[in-house]
């Protein structure tokens, strides 16, 4: 693997759910509505990683104001 073949980039509303539904085959209990609610506070806060064109991990980070998140 290089470099060239990975990026981080921001994520669409639909790669949303992709991340939602990882998050529950791992194990989490993502709540029915988390994804439009944290996607409507900071639609900038939610990022893909992908390898060669393929989601391969998420993070999120929200911001809810100012100075907290």
């Amino acid at each position: 693997m290089t470099i060239d073949n990975f990026i981080v980039r921001p994520m669409n509303r639909s790669e949303i759910d992709l991340a939602i539904t990882w998050a529950a085959t791992e194990g989490w209990n993502p709540g029915r509505y988390d994804a439009e609610s944290f996607y409507q506070a900071d639609k900038n806060g939610f990022l893909l990683g992908e390898l060669n064109g393929e989601p391969v991990g998420c993070i999120s980070a929200i911001a809810y104001d100012q100075h907290s998140g």
